[in-house]
């Protein structure tokens, strides 16, 4: 666990923009700033900004500065703390959430689709409307699915979800004498809890996979638009420590009866006590050639599981300035990095078919199912290469973390120890040989 302390600011004038703002201004350019809200009243701010801010400001007491920006009040806590708080936030105290969209000449409400070079890669498979997928498959463990338009739901073709595959894997965890919970259905179908932080996140992540609609004249496209797409339903939350039985027979079944050929895992255990059947079901799906893409994490330091295991590609964050985004978990397992704040996104609905497409989400959780759609391209794009050269093996994982590394880009400044080998650049891991099929002895 870490012993790093978090600094826990009241304030009570204002808006955590303001605040937000303020510190923006005592950290100066070329770092993103933000605080995480967890009440009315109450914000963390991360070690690593906490020590950036200290440095550009010598001679004066952290705590001065973060009073002189509009704290009240400052507790200093440990990182066990933040993810208690983290979790039992209440939405409705939240402050209504300030974006910073990305200008038009960065991409705009696209922004992450310029930032990857995707358009390349999209264009020699015929552009995002037209691929043929020619079997790739792609599975996805999270909250479920909701019915959109976004997916499919109610336009010509209907959806490419295989909804015969989608599956809910749940297990009943009251103890005995307890009263049961409703049986839920087997379908993989997202019940949207009501008052909770995560509804309909499986929905989000999912389309940023493989969505493709429109809305209010905006064109949405997933990074691996229509890619044939199973979701199986193991959880409420972002947060598996209590689910990570489901996690493993979840992670089987996307293996070795859906046949997928990557995995988005925008999931995490935290504290970071992995059960065997976890090591175990990552192991088999290594072992059979299955990528398993995994969000880094997001408002505490080290990376979680399952992105901080061997066998999987742990994905950091970035934001449309090309820095690290300041809620992304980082250190030496993140592989790279990928778009992760402020990417619009898909707004589930509980019942009916949704259709709009408003906002946006941050998270590792998104730069993660940008580049599960990344490895669906990757395998589309070389798919009889990396058959001859890799087999359903080891080999095509590993092959697959050297090219998207290769395929980087490096912004100035860049830290690769904590946030992995730079930014994916997916047309060039999708159309530059010598990245995209390294050898792998």
């Amino acid at each position: 666990m870490s012993t790093v302390y978090y600094a826990k600011v009241i304030v009570t004038q204002g808006t955590f923009e303001d605040y937000r703002q303020q510190l923006l201004q005592l950290a100066g350019p070329g770092v993103d700033v933000g605080v995480l809200q967890v009440g009315v009243h109450e914000a963390l701010v991360r070690p690593h900004l906490l020590r950036h801010i200290r440095a550009k400001n010598p001679g004066t007491p952290l705590d001065g500065l973060l009073r002189n920006a509009g704290a009240n009040r400052i507790d200093w806590i440990k990182e066990e703390d933040v993810y208690t708080l983290y979790m039992q936030r209440i939405a409705e105290d939240l402050d209504p959430k300030a974006d910073i969209p990305a200008p038009d000449a960065a991409g705009g409400r696209a922004w992450h689709h310029k930032a990857t070079n995707i358009q390349t890669a999209w264009t020699a498979l015929g552009g995002p409307d037209a691929i043929n997928w020619q079997g790739v498959r792609v599975g996805q463990l999270d909250t479920g699915y909701t019915r959109h338009k976004a997916w499919g739901h109610g336009q010509p073709g209907d959806t490419w979800l295989l909804q015969n595959l989608c599956k809910t894997i749940m297990h009943q965890q009251l103890p005995d004498g307890w009263a049961t919970l409703a049986v839920q259905a087997g379908d993989g179908v997202d019940t949207m809890p009501i008052g909770g932080l995560f509804q309909g996140h499986g929905t989000r992540i999912g389309t940023t996979i493989s969505g493709h609609g429109e809305d209010a004249g905006f064109i949405f496209h997933g990074a691996a638009p229509r890619v044939p797409h199973v979701v199986v339903r193991i959880t409420d939350s972002v947060a598996i420590n209590g689910r990570q039985n489901e996690f493993a027979e979840g992670l089987d079944y996307l293996v070795n009866v859906a046949k997928v050929d990557v995995v988005n895992v925008s999931l995490g255990v935290y504290p970071p006590v992995v059960a065997p059947v976890m090591r175990q079901a990552l192991a088999n799906a290594y072992a059979k050639g299955v990528i398993v893409v995994c969000a880094a994490g997001n408002h505490v330091d080290p990376v979680v599981p399952p992105a901080s295991l061997p066998e999987t590609i742990a994905v950091g964050a970035v934001t449309w300035q090309s820095l690290p985004w300041h809620g992304s978990s980082f250190g030496p397992e993140v592989d790279f990095s990928a778009p992760g704040a402020v990417i619009s996104k898909v707004m589930a609905v509980r019942t009916g078919i949704g259709s709009v497409i408003k906002g946006t989400g941050n998270g590792t959780s998104y730069a993660a199912a940008i580049t599960t759609g990344a490895a669906a391209l990757w395998l589309r794009s070389w798919g009889p290469q990396i058959a001859a050269n890799y087999g359903r093996t080891p080999k095509r994982v590993e092959a697959f973390r050297q090219a998207a590394i290769a395929s980087c880009r490096k912004p100035p400044g860049w830290q690769p120890q904590p946030f992995g080998a730079g930014i994916i650049d997916i047309g060039r891991l999708c159309t530059e040989p010598a990245i995209g099929l390294p050898v792998i002895p």
